[in-house]
């Protein structure tokens, strides 16, 4: 309280003044009044005072004016004054009677706030008696609803409350009037136009100044299409045909589905609320919590087979295999981490069962692989036999064919002769083609004399190329792909050109239309697994060389029997048979591999892989020019068991100057030399014969006469040159059948060395 004279100065204040204002007594009394006034509205002050003391009327408090007040530290605050004069012996008083209202204007601006937030609010803000009329009615609850507040202001909540939740609603109703409060009730509300809508609510009890409950707030949330969402997620969960587990932040199972139940064999009530550690086996549970803490820290989406071990542990103690695939969902409660557990314990046994039935296969297809080189290696040592004999009748047939065209020459050299020496010609062609048969057959075989040296394979398709695109033809075109750097293999050139040739052959007849033939060279390592599909191939690196053709391709019926000699798929007359034989043979005779892939009408590709060697490549030296030379006496013991070769041979060499003894085995030979001559200078014998080998005769004669030289005769190498017909540097030998000039040739040769 301020008392101030008719000059507007302080005559009289209280304590409290001083308290308000932050003046002592004496600071105040005696100055003007305007030092408790703002500094803004200091200025007009006076004018107002004055108006004032000119007519005196009592002025109460709040009169609908804004006043403030100034401290003494300069601050200000909002304030009610009431005004009233009081006339002394001296002066006329005027007494302000100052009240600071800050409180009371920041509770009036609470509530202006807060009445603006329930007027904005979405959620429906009611306000009820404790009786059950409503009080207040915000906007949302009229979007809500249907009812405006002017029809709901003062009539009982009930005309929103269904029925049949009337009875539920007075006991939570009970629990809030006793001063609870009620946090998400999910119930049901009836609108104006009788449609059903699905709310979570939120009660509170409503107290009066001095604490006593008086109504109940009800802030209500349409919650139906999250109730639809619920029960669509509810609904999914439960078709799911995995288990699905929902666990809150503190591990804690919320929210199973019925496949959980059916998969762990626990009931849907003993899960709730358990921890989740209960579903795993004993051996990992001490450590997941740990993984679970880290999951829900970093909950980013883990799908269904991350190459993680798991298992889960059902009611029993017994563990399954299984999947997990975890994913984090916010909800109202907070966060739920979904865990849906699919157990693999059939989809693993399928996979061993596949892995057993692969493995099977494989083993199968080692099999028959090994079974299709024991035939091969069967027809060849067959093929090898008839070749060897053959070849002996050959050499009869060529060579006394050769006699008789000369004898007919000297005695029917006239016109009357002619006929009878084309005749013998057509027998000396046709033994030349049959002896090229034996040479395949004997390359089929693995058999076949060979001479072979360090070459690079890209020298030998470059060398053969012009050759291949003559047997093509126009139609076919011809592409090489060769790589740089080759490694160099250790073969005959002569058989790489013969395996090239033949594929083209056989590509160009699979082309009758036209097509591509393609030969690619390139270098590869096969390691131990590689070599275990190859059967008998050792790991290590090898060179390929790839021929593939766009032709008709092989049928799979055909696949396994393309390397067997004398199969041929062509019209009879039209092959022989033996094309990919001698490939086949001539490929594992270097120490390689054949493998052949076709799909019918897409073509034929072959891969030849032969071994790198280390060898250093040699200077390659020209044969000597054949020269047929008479002999001079010199003495040949000749040992053959085929008495018609046996023949042809004596009689060869004896009407070329030689001096020839003929025997029928190697102990004929032996007992030949030691009884009727005391001295050979050459030793020409058969390699194959019964009861002694020609290299056991060859040592035995050597013994007896060092200076002896030693030519084999043979239409297969078996025996003398090992498993892979590779000749020895200091042997010699005539392959069968040879010519009456191919064997002076060869002793010419060998006696000139000497």
């Amino acid at each position: 309280m301020v008392c101030v004279d008719a000059d507007g100065r302080i005559a009289l204040v209280n304590a409290q003044t001083e308290r308000l204002f932050g003046y002592a007594r004496d600071e105040l009394v005696g100055q003007p009044v305007e030092m408790l006034v703002p500094d803004a509205v200091r200025d007009v002050h006076p004018g107002h005072r004055a108006g004032y003391v000119a007519d005196p009327a009592p002025r109460p408090m709040g009169a609908g004016m804004e006043l403030a007040g100034r401290r003494r530290d300069g601050s200000t605050f909002p304030a009610e004054i009431s005004l009233s004069a009081i006339d002394t012996d001296e002066e006329m008083l005027v007494t302000a009677a100052v009240r600071d209202v800050t409180d009371r204007q920041r509770a009036a601006d609470t509530a202006a706030q807060l009445a603006s937030i329930i007027q904005s609010s979405h959620d429906a803000v009611i306000g009820k008696s404790l009786d059950q009329v409503v009080t207040t009615w915000n906007p949302g609850a009229e979007r809500l609803y249907g009812y405006t507040a002017q029809e709901m202001i003062g009539r009982h909540i009930e005309v929103l409350i269904p029925m049949a939740d009337r009875e539920r609603e007075t006991k939570v109703l009970a629990a809030v009037t006793r001063g609870d409060r009620v946090e998400q009730y999910q119930t049901r509300r009836q609108r104006k136009d009788g449609t059903l809508v699905e709310v979570s609510l939120t009660m509170s009890p409503i107290a009066d100044r001095s604490g006593a409950i008086v109504g109940v707030a009800t802030v209500a949330r349409d919650v139906t299409e999250r109730q639809r969402a619920d029960d669509r997620f509810r609904g999914l969960m439960e078709a799911a045909p995995d288990a699905m587990v929902c666990v809150d932040v503190n591990g804690r199972i919320a929210l199973v589905n019925a496949q959980t139940e059916r998969l762990f064999g626990y009931g849907r009530d003993e899960l709730i609320g358990q921890p989740v550690e209960v579903l795993v086996p004993d051996q990992v549970r001490d450590l997941h919590p740990g993984h679970r803490a880290g999951y829900v820290a970093d909950p980013a989406p883990r799908p269904m087979g991350a190459d993680m071990q798991l298992a889960g542990r059902r009611r029993d103690g017994s563990t399954f295999p299984a999947e997990v695939s975890l994913s984090a969902l916010g909800t109202d409660e907070g966060l739920l981490v979904t865990a849906v557990v699919r157990d693999v314990t059939e989809r693993l046994e399928i996979a061993a069962e596949r892995e057993r039935l692969r493995s099977q296969a494989e083993r199968d297809k080692l099999e028959r692989q090994l079974h299709q080189s024991q035939r091969l290696e069967s027809l060849g040592q067959l093929a090898g036999g008839v070749a060897h004999d053959f070849n002996n009748l050959l050499g009869v047939i060529s060579n006394y064919a050769a006699f008789a065209g000369e004898g007919v020459a000297k005695e029917l050299p006239d016109q009357r002769g002619h006929a009878v020496r084309d005749d013998i010609s057509q027998i000396q062609q046709a033994a030349e083609r049959a002896a090229g048969l034996t040479h395949q057959l004997l390359a089929f075989a693995r058999q076949e004399v060979i001479q072979p040296r360090v070459l690079n394979v890209n020298d030998v398709v470059e060398g053969v190329e012009r050759l291949l695109i003559r047997t093509l033809g126009e139609h076919i075109e011809l592409i090489t792909d060769l790589a740089e750097g080759l490694p160099l293999i250790l073969a005959d050139p002569g058989q790489i050109e013969q395996v090239l040739v033949n594929l083209a052959v056989n590509a160009r007849d699979a082309m009758p239309r036209g097509g591509k033939l393609v030969i690619q060279t390139t270098s590869t390592d096969i390691d131990e697994i590689a070599a275990a599909g190859h059967a008998g191939l050792p790991p290590g690196r090898y060179v390929a060389m790839k021929v593939s053709d766009t032709g008709t391709g092989i049928p799979r019926d055909v696949m396994e029997r393309v390397f067997e000699p004398f199969f041929s798929t062509k019209p009879k007359g039209e092959g022989t048979g033996l094309g990919l034989a001698t490939v086949y043979g001539i490929i594992t005779q270097a120490g390689g591999h054949v493998r052949i892939y076709s799909e019918p009408g897409m073509g034929t590709t072959l891969t030849a892989l032969l071994p790198v060697t280390e060898q250093a490549p040699t200077a390659a030296t020209a044969p000597p020019p054949a020269e047929t030379q008479r002999g001079h006496g010199e003495i040949i013991l000749v040992v053959e068991d085929e008495a018609a070769m046996r023949e042809v041979t004596r009689r060869i060499l004896d009407r070329n100057g030689y001096h020839v003894v003929a025997a029928a085995s190697g102990k004929e030979a032996l007992h030949i030399l030691a009884s009727e001559l005391e001295h050979i200078d050459v030793l020409l014998t058969d390699v194959i014969m019964p009861h002694m080998q020609g290299k056991e005769l060859a040592d035995k004669v050597c013994f007896l006469q060092p200076t002896a030289q030693v030519v084999f005769m043979s239409g297969y190498t078996q025996g003398l040159l090992g498993a892979q017909g590779v000749l020895e540097p200091d042997v010699r030998l005539i392959e069968k059948p040879f010519s009456e000039a191919s064997l002076l040739a060869k002793l010419h040769e060998m006696l000139n060395a000497r």
